[in-house]
């Protein structure tokens, strides 16, 4: 079942492909362009040195409706370039781009783990040089593609391993799928797709420790894969609290005895994370004396006023706590276009998120004695429960630090986007997987097979609202507008008509396919066979330094 689920996944990202234009995804032409610099062999321009290719901007300037642009809805009035007259990013010009014409690029202050691993890739396709610019783009989008295709596999494996439930595991693994910033990180030219697989390749393995693997082989692979996501994205320094909570949890006794128990799984994981990603953020310190540099550090106030909005009047505390959370609100099951346009209503949308904060709230609440004892569901703990969420409060502490000084200084509110709370997904997914399960009750059997409908219904919705507004043009009339939307989609897709249609063909399959699945799953289980949430067993893996580690 799992295995249906990642191939609806690969193709609803595949059809992201396929649904947006080049550049169309937030900073995609930033990081398009610095993995071409990366394939080029710069590898380490400092802040504010990094001038656009200018094949890239030319590029940019031939596709409508991309960041930063005025006019970013009903594109479609613009044809879209022939495939036979588009080049590639190195024909239309390998020089630095005109001082004036284009910001320095920003990505310069992220770690180089992604951009060489894209430009590795790029090496393996034969002719990537000159291939036309939407094809290259392609070809990056699809390395995103690849590298989300195992998360289903590891929530399911996670949750799995959480509630020794079956349903509960596959809730868990379809619900993503109903988040479009999730969806179109898969499907973009982004170093989101990889800090995403790696935090969640954590999660999944800080469960298992939670659960009570302290095993040396864990930590080894806790520090291999923290001190990667190190080298990804800035995101990565705030994680250190939610590994020593689960080495806590895993170990059990009082609070002296967990302490010398997860002490070496602690220590040997940090500096096996410290070792492989910490010299990047060192550097930061020693060069800007500061750990995470802002990559328009070099821009003067009137360039970051013309980028990012004039400046307004100061605001206090209160004002920005209810601008950060409703902004965020917004934006975790809203990021449909561009950052906020297109967007769904958006009293749906903070519904939406309130609901999962409920969820979140409630897994919590059910890990408190008397509750487990009474729901049968003896493998929660409020600890184990705040353990998953905790990757997700310290990402969004992080959020809210980094926006907090600027917003309070008059400057337009920045750097909230919920593609920043993907990567702690795997949490929060089976927190709300678990709470789900328990309010079904005995109807727990038809929860999966509800959420994928619900999803896919959600995501229907979502791509109707992509074309109707952004991508269509302005005829008054309905239908025109959404036929005009198409064949602008099809027009600027990489690949002609029939692989576009097939794509999204195929999308279509495996969402029946998997559906069907789950629905003859659902019909041939007894309710009364169902198993609720209970102990893991003991982990076979003792703690580190013990006799048989």
């Amino acid at each position: 079942m799992v295995w249906l689920i990642v191939g609806l996944q690969t193709m609803l990202m595949l059809g992201m492909t396929v649904l947006y234009p080049t550049f169309q995804e937030p900073d995609e032409i930033a990081h398009i362009d610095y993995v071409l610099a990366h394939r080029h062999g710069e590898w380490f321009d400092a802040i504010g040195e990094r001038q656009y290719q200018s094949g890239v901007i030319a590029a940019n300037q031939t596709v409508p409706g991309i960041q930063f642009r005025k006019h970013i809805a009903h594109v479609a009035g613009k044809v879209p370039v022939p495939r036979s007259l588009r080049k590639s990013f190195d024909a239309l010009g390998t020089a630095p781009a005109a001082p004036g014409t284009a910001f320095p690029n920003q990505m310069t202050q992220h770690p180089p783990l992604y951009y060489g691993l894209a430009a590795g890739f790029s090496y393996l396709l034969p002719n990537f040089d000159n291939q036309r610019f939407d094809i290259q783009t392609f070809w990056l989008r699809l390395l995103s593609v690849l590298l989300l295709a195992p998360v289903p596999l590891l929530i399911y494996g996670a949750a799995r391993r959480a509630t020794r439930n079956h349903s509960v595991a596959v809730v868990a693994a379809i619900l993503p799928l109903s988040i479009p910033t999730y969806l179109r990180t898969g499907g973009s030219v982004t170093n989101d797709s990889l800090i995403t697989v790696l935090t969640i390749a954590l999660a999944a393995l800080l469960v298992r420790v939670a659960w009570g693997d302290l095993g040396r082989r864990t930590a080894i692979l806790v520090g291999v894969v923290w001190g990667a996501a190190l080298l990804t994205k800035g995101f990565a320094l705030v994680l250190p609290p939610a590994i020593v909570l689960a080495y806590l949890l895993g170990a059990g006794g009082t609070f002296k005895e967990r302490i010398r128990v997860a002490w070496p799984g602690v220590v040997l994981s940090g500096v096996i994370g410290c070792v492989i990603g910490a010299w990047w953020w060192i550097r930061n310190l020693v060069i800007y004396g500061k750990v995470q540099p802002d990559g328009f550090a070099t821009l003067s106030d009137a360039q970051r006023q013309l980028g990012f909005g004039k400046d307004r009047a100061g605001a206090g505390e209160i004002d920005f706590f209810n601008s950060f959370f409703r902004t965020l609100g917004q934006r975790m099951w809203g990021g449909l276009g561009l950052i906020d346009t297109p967007s769904l209503p958006h009293a749906f949308l903070y519904t939406m998120s309130a609901v999962l904060v409920a969820l979140l709230v409630v897994s919590v609440v059910l890990g408190a004695p008397g509750l487990r004892t009474r729901l049968h569901v003896s493998g929660w703990t409020a600890g184990r429960a705040l353990s998953l969420i905790l990757p997700t409060l310290l990402t969004l502490g992080a959020m809210y630090v980094g926006a907090r000084g600027r917003y309070l200084r008059g400057h337009q509110l920045i750097g909230i986007n919920s593609r920043y709370v993907v990567p702690t997904l795997l949490g929060l997914m089976i927190c709300a997987a678990v709470v789900l399960d328990v309010a079904a009750g005995r109807l727990r059997r038809w929860l999966p097979p509800t959420i994928l409908l619900a999803s896919m219904a959600f995501i229907g919705w979502s791509v109707y609202c992509v074309l109707n507004i952004e991508m269509s043009s302005t005829d008054p009339n309905h239908t025109q507008r959404l036929d005009d939307a198409v064949h602008f989609v099809v027009g600027w897709a990489p690949f002609p008509g029939k692989v576009s249609a097939a794509i999204v063909l195929l999308a279509g399959a495996f969402a029946v396919a998997t559906l069907v699945a789950l629905v003859v799953g659902a019909a041939r289980r007894d309710p009364d066979d169902l198993v609720p949430l209970s102990e893991p067993e003991p982990s076979e893996r003792l703690p580190i330094g013990s006799e048989a580690s």
